[in-house]
């Protein structure tokens, strides 16, 4: 270099390298965040229009397409409750007692009458001069 040159001395070239906070390799789309939990990517839009709670808002979009941080997901596996996949099962009713096998022989019931009680008696009603007693008198 010449002394006379003002310019300062050129830096040392740093070769590219990822961010601090991990580049691309630290989001998650929607495909990505299926695979890590195991789902199809409609559950993951589902998830999403329904904001379930243990899902976190994306922190971004690409391309159209939510994305994540890994540090905004980290721990949502212990959040998700694992259901079993599928529909939630119908409710059935217990068994009728004519459903459940019965072992031994049938015991018999017999049926109780109970006998009327002498205030709640109907009161008798007279007969009319013209009905039955009427016709076989003439």
């Amino acid at each position: 270099m010449l002394a006379d040159d003002d310019r300062p001395a050129p830096a040392a070239t740093v070769p590219p390298s990822a961010p601090a906070d991990g580049g691309l390799d630290d989001l998650y789309d929607i495909a990505r965040l299926a695979r890590r939990l195991d789902v199809e990517h409609a559950t993951i839009r589902v998830w999403l229009s329904r904001k379930v709670p243990w899902l976190p808002p994306p922190d971004g979009r690409l391309n159209g397409g939510a994305v994540w941080r890994a540090t905004t997901l980290e721990g949502i596996e212990e959040r998700r409750f694992r259901r079993r996949p599928g529909r939630k099962p119908r409710f059935s009713a217990a068994p009728a007692a004519a459903d459940v096998p019965r072992t031994g022989s049938i015991p018999i019931v017999t049926a109780r009458v109970p006998a009327p009680a002498a205030s709640h008696t109907a009161p008798a009603v007279p007969t009319p001069p013209y009905g039955l007693d009427a016709l076989s008198s003439r």
